[in-house]
């Protein structure tokens, strides 16, 4: 099966931003700015249940998201692989492993992914609210039946936010993207 040309300019696209953010360029190092943005807006939209992630040490960090949520309790679904898909299992900091892809997954039992708000990892999103991911696609099969009135809100640095990126017809859309100086709705999906 031959690379369609968005499938190589986003596999291009990865290795550029992959290898920013390794070399830790400035700006990729804002603590918990992302969390920040992300807590005010579920706080001013009274949100109770979202899904969110188990950052990977070259992504944007929400453990303050995660303890914030905790703290205050907002129930939080993170993801394990299952095959080729997410399952969802409530959020418990001593209830984690290492999963297939060396990521922290939740060991408890999967739930549906029934939430008010959904955050979602990103390599770069566009104006377009086009989300680039790792490219096997798990978010975009996760999302793909998710009611279009939930937000989904990207994380990454504020250099990753771009003009236009390469996109195909199954990538699902975000509705907002949290950067490390500000939190901005770019469109519903």
């Amino acid at each position: 099966m031959t690379n369609s040309p968005a499938q190589l300019e986003k596999k291009q696209l990865r290795k550029q931003i992959l290898d920013a953010r390794r070399a830790e360029q400035p700006g990729h190092h804002c603590e918990d700015q992302h969390d920040e943005h992300l807590v005010l807006f579920l706080a001013d939209q009274g949100i109770r249940k979202i899904a969110a992630y188990v950052a990977l040490d070259d992504e944007p960090c929400t453990d303050l998201l995660l303890g914030v949520c905790e703290e205050v309790g907002i129930q939080v679904l993170v993801p394990r692989v299952s095959g080729d898909d997410l399952e969802w299992v409530l959020f418990d900091w001593d209830e984690l492993d290492e999963g297939e892809f060396g990521i922290l997954e939740p060991i408890g039992k999967a739930e549906p992914l029934q939430v008010e708000a959904i955050i979602v990892p990103a390599l770069a999103v566009d104006a377009q609210g086009n989300r680039l991911g790792k490219g096997k696609g798990f978010y975009d099969r996760a999302l793909k039946d998710i009611p279009r009135s939930i937000p989904v809100i990207a994380l990454v640095h504020d250099d990753e936010l771009v003009e236009e990126l390469p996109h195909e017809e199954h990538d699902r859309k975000v509705t907002h993207v949290a950067t490390c100086s500000f939190m901005h709705e770019i469109g519903r999906g």
